[in-house]
């Protein structure tokens, strides 16, 4: 996989992310995670992309190999006003598929919104990430982020990362926005 085209996700593709996300949460169950061990949130899926920050990632035989909720909505119990969170832009439920596992899909994707970020003037692409899952912190750290602090958040998030936005990697497939 050497290019991946990113799309808007639309009402019709809803069911898709919510197939991916119970697919995930089921794949972290077996590794013995305690990530997202709740029904889907379909009111969230339906919210981002109604606001048109839910983006579907595709191969170049057009199956969807992931997606990426990117927008400006900061938590405040994760992301206070000290931290400035008009100056980043934040990622949530970055989901691949399995058929994209080792070709580093994830951080092509992350360098996709950095640049993004970057477009729109904002410093910063940060996150919260789940406290009890230390590979997805190596993971994030590993991709240049920085763990900025751990909030006791009941969702069982917390894990505040942040990276400059002007950082690309360059690992992965080309990411190619779709008009």
């Amino acid at each position: 996989m050497s290019t991946v085209t990113v799309r808007r996700a639309t009402a019709a593709s809803a069911d898709v992310v919510a197939d991916m996300w119970v697919r995930a949460a089921a794949a972290l169950a077996r590794a013995g995670l305690d990530q997202w061990q709740y029904p889907v949130k379909l009111h969230n899926i339906h919210a981002a992309i109604a606001a048109g920050t839910c983006w579907l990632a595709s191969d170049s035989f057009g199956a969807i190999v992931g997606t990426i909720t990117l927008d400006q909505d900061a938590d405040p119990e994760m992301w206070p006003p000290e931290d400035r969170p008009a100056d980043a832009f934040y990622l949530h439920r970055m989901i691949t598929e399995p058929a994209a596992k080792g070709v580093e899909l994830g951080s092509a994707l992350i360098d996709w919104s950095a640049r993004r970020a970057v477009e729109a003037g904002r410093k910063w692409i940060r996150l919260d990430a789940w406290r009890s899952n230390p590979g997805l912190w190596k993971y994030y750290a590993d991709r240049g982020f920085e763990l900025v602090r751990v909030v006791p958040h009941p969702s069982g998030s917390g894990a505040c990362f942040q990276r400059d936005a002007t950082i690309q990697l360059g690992h992965g497939p080309t990411v190619r926005t779709a008009a």
